[in-house]
């Protein structure tokens, strides 16, 4: 792979923009940063270098925010989504068919106008066994796109607070983050190139994340959680156009 200082201050950049989402909610990063670097990167590039920058940043909010979040709910989705990364990542080393991509860009949309549109003041019942299908397809995505999403919508509609959803999902992360790491190191998917790109990321991470992490605390739930699915349709929509595109 060639870089040059374009490709350099684009990742950092896009990398900003990304974990300041991430220290406002929680979660995010991944449908920013995917669709904008899949303009000019694989994916091949794409996830691992991602996943390098999830992980200390999700180790980071779990810690903080582990008085909050249930273990014993959060081992039963870890563990599917686990099930998921493998074949995830079997597609992503093999090669990753332009519909997989669109069907992954209109079921994101189809989740934000899910979180957009639903009545908040009913009360919702947990299904164990869907919880553990739909995690398990979020960790086929995790491992093909870096993008570990589907179960959020689910933990999002049974934590009691913006703290005990974000200790859940980013422990699950973390959880996921962990093996995926060695998933990857285990099939050859890091490259010296990636390595490379973590390094020019990486300050762009931490000056976004902190400056996020500093404004998430002067804003309310309701703004960021309508800033968080604007953010989500639009990188769905943005998957999806990269998908037709690469037809």
């Amino acid at each position: 792979m060639i870089f040059s200082w374009d490709i350099f201050i684009l990742v950092f950049l896009i990398q900003f923009v990304c974990f300041f989402i991430k220290g406002l909610a929680g979660f995010g990063d991944p449908l920013i940063s995917n669709p904008l670097l899949s303009m000019m990167m694989d994916n091949k590039v794409i996830s691992p270098m991602n996943l390098c920058l999830q992980i200390p940043t999700n180790a980071y909010i779990s810690w903080k925010n582990r008085k909050n979040f249930s273990i014993k709910n959060s081992i039963p989705v870890a563990v599917s989504i686990l099930c998921g990364v493998i074949p995830g990542t079997i597609l992503l080393k093999y090669g990753t068919p332009w519909i997989l991509k669109a069907l992954l860009g209109i079921i994101i949309i189809g989740i934000g106008i899910e979180m957009f549109t639903r009545n908040r003041s009913k009360d919702f019942k947990e299904n164990k066994i869907v919880l553990c299908i739909v995690s398990f397809f979020s960790g086929v995505t995790g491992g093909l796109f870096g993008i570990n999403l589907f179960f959020v919508a689910y933990i999002e509609r049974t934590s009691k607070n913006r703290e005990s959803f974000r200790g859940n999902i980013c422990f699950i992360f973390l959880i996921e983050n962990i093996f995926r790491f060695i998933v990857y190191a285990v099939t050859d998917i890091f490259t010296k190139d990636i390595f490379y790109l973590v390094l020019i990321a990486m300050p762009g991470m931490l000056l976004g994340f902190a400056l996020g992490s500093h404004v998430d605390k002067k804003l309310s739930d309701l703004v960021i959680r309508r800033i968080i699915i604007s953010l989500l349709m639009l990188g769905g929509i943005s998957v999806l156009i990269k998908a037709l595109f690469s037809i």
